[in-house]
């Protein structure tokens, strides 16, 4: 695993850091209750929000923080309010809601870009937690830090139908699995998984029995069984699907790649051989910058634009509006 400077990092995780070309023209019109043609604005000061997840029952997204570690809920109106603030997010990340057990788990892990960043923990962490998705009561803390050696980030998770739930690591060749007791583990590694600056990132489990999983760096897909996690393959792709961050698996044959580092744009791979392979359809750009994560509404896809090239460069103008944009 290569030593990680703050600089290579950034560098990394804003390549080009340009704004995209909007995907509905050049304005941002919208209604003074948040909801506009493009989707759902929203305002929170100077969260970046990296992950989202939609609460049916509740009728409203919970969105994470980079910079302050604090998990808010959002309406479809664009109302935001705060709803968890725990002192364990450093700063919290991909988010996955597991409907069954009404948990909401967080990846916690650290860029130097929270407020709450340390020696200690920049680029050093990687855990997960689970709230109760009611209350906001905290349920569960994994520390994943000490299950691998070197440098760390967890960046998103996926729930199983078992109640296992699988995270990767951006800096650590790895996905561990916390399962349905509450045991961590490193679930599976490999070569394939390692390289420069970001690796490993979006990960979406299957309801057949594995995992898809993106890197980051290099634009590959690999599919890993649930049962075996040394049984790795690589997805073949028509193209590669560089920057890709946020997974969303729409049905069994669809799945839904956000991709950023200079890309702003949003993908579907569809498959008809059950992940063996996979072709692209043509991407659409986002109206802002850096787009992480998506969240499905019915038939609708919502996807986050979070700006996080803001805040990762230094001299940028901070921003505290963000766009769930509607697809």
């Amino acid at each position: 695993m290569s030593t990680f400077t703050s600089s290579k990092l950034i560098r990394s995780l804003t390549m080009a850091a340009l704004l995209a070309t909007p995907l509905f023209g050049t304005g941002l019109a919208q209604a003074a209750d948040g909801v506009s043609p493009q989707g759902i604005t929203f305002t929170a000061e100077q969260a970046y929000p990296e992950g989202i997840a939609w609460h049916s029952v509740q009728k409203v997204f919970f969105v994470s923080s980079v910079h302050t570690g604090v998990i808010g809920k959002v309406t479809p109106q664009g109302v935001y309010t705060p709803f968890i603030q725990d002192d364990k997010l450093v700063a919290s990340v991909g988010l996955t809601l597991d409907s069954k057990r009404n948990l909401l788990w967080a990846a916690i892990g650290d860029l130097g870009a929270s407020t709450r960043s340390s020696p200690a923990t920049a680029y050093k962490l990687a855990a997960a937690a689970a709230y109760d998705a009611t209350t906001g009561e905290r349920r569960a803390y994994h520390d994943l830090n000490g299950l691998v050696e070197g440098g760390h980030f967890a960046n998103d998770l996926t729930v199983d139908a078992a109640g296992n739930v699988y995270v990767t690591d951006s800096f650590a060749p790895v996905v561990y699995r916390v399962d349905a007791k509450g045991q961590a583990s490193v679930f599976a590694t490999s070569d394939l998984f390692k390289g420069e600056g970001f690796n490993l990132n979006g990960i979406v489990a299957h309801p057949d029995g594995y995992l898809l999983v993106a890197k980051y760096n290099s634009g590959e897909i690999f599919r890993i069984s649930t049962r075996n996690g040394a049984d790795i393959q690589r997805v073949e792709l028509t193209d590669a699907v560089k920057g890709a961050d946020g997974l969303l698996l729409r049905d069994k044959n669809h799945l839904v790649v956000v991709q950023n580092a200079g890309n702003d744009q949003v993908v579907e791979l569809v498959s008809k051989d059950d992940w063996k392979s996979a072709t692209l359809q043509p991407a659409r750009k986002t109206a802002y910058s850096f787009p992480t994560t998506a969240a499905q509404v019915g038939k609708d896809i919502y996807v986050m634009n979070s700006r996080l090239d803001t805040l990762l460069t230094k001299d940028a103008t901070k921003v505290s509006e963000y766009l769930l944009q509607k697809y």
